[in-house]
């Protein structure tokens, strides 16, 4: 699970995610590189969803997205908001 506080910034991180995917097959991008985007949007809906608290988990996978699609830094910082580093 993502702490309460969290799981509108975590629903949307994924929404803008998928967004990026789909910008960047518009874009005519690299299948290669869409796969990546997805990868990493396809475990957030899980740490969601897990009976545990998850949120540092999602922060982590949300550091190394932005640090591998530098786009990706706003959906970061937009999930850290309100305290969580």
């Amino acid at each position: 699970m993502i702490i309460a506080k969290k799981q509108k910034q975590a629903l949307n991180a994924i929404h803008r995610i998928l967004v990026m995917a789909r910008f960047m097959a518009y874009q005519n991008e690299q299948t290669a590189k869409i796969a990546k985007v997805l990868d990493y949007a396809e475990i957030l809906p899980t740490l969601i969803s897990a009976d545990d608290d998850r949120t540092e988990e999602f922060q982590t996978h949300l550091k190394g997205f932005a640090s591998e699609f530098p786009a990706g830094l706003g959906i970061l910082q937009e999930f850290n908001q309100d305290g969580v580093d």
